[in-house]
């Protein structure tokens, strides 16, 4: 059996952005590769070491930049998606012969060319901050970077997505936790639910 890809994630965390965080999940496992998301469980290991970790064991990343900007008004700035996607990219051009395919995802046409203007000559792509189109969009980058195109169309995914959506709501409220917070419960444990929805 195949080895199956590591994709790195930098994404915002937040609630707002929760909804497109969980189909990008779903879609990465429904289509049988592995998400490395930040998340350090090790007190002893450092956040900078672990998103180092992750970077470099993942042939493939995707980096979504499209929540750059404070969330509410008086908000400082948020930069810690585009550092990692600075510290990856760092890491593909100081390493001989790296091989590892990127994907920079945004939520509006042309944003991105006012907050990080040098990734200007990279192909982006949007998403208009709607979970369908997420879907789409990595399902559509993973057939070109891996030359497969042989996998379920978006439309079969969003579906099963839905329903894996009645699941997870219902699992998380019958734990008495809600299921539309990104603190009730691990991106690990996540996607044990995703798993454990598919095998059954």
């Amino acid at each position: 059996m195949p080895l199956k890809h590591k994709i790195f994630i930098n994404c915002p965390f937040d609630n707002q952005y929760f909804p497109l965080l969980k189909t990008l999940l779903f879609t990465i496992v429904y289509l049988d590769y592995i998400p490395k998301i930040s998340e350090t469980s090790d007190s002893g290991v450092t956040r900078l070491q672990k998103l180092a970790e992750f970077i470099k064991e993942s042939s493939l990343s995707i980096h979504d930049i499209s929540r750059s900007e404070p969330l509410n008004p008086g908000d400082l700035p948020r930069f810690n998606m585009p550092f990692e996607c600075g510290m990856d990219f760092g890491g593909l051009y100081l390493t001989e012969n790296s091989k590892k395919k990127f994907l920079i995802l945004d939520g509006k046409k042309f944003r991105y060319q006012k907050v990080m203007s040098d990734i200007a000559g990279n192909d982006i792509k949007i998403h208009d901050n709607k979970p369908e189109k997420m879907v789409k969009v990595i399902r559509d980058w993973l057939c070109s970077v891996t030359g497969n195109y042989d996998k379920p169309h978006a439309r079969e995914i969003v579906q099963r997505y839905m329903e894996f959506e009645y699941f997870y709501q219902s699992t998380l409220q019958d734990a008495g936790l809600d299921p539309n917070d990104i603190e009730s419960i691990s991106f690990s444990n996540y996607t044990y639910y995703v798993e454990k929805f598919l095998e059954d």
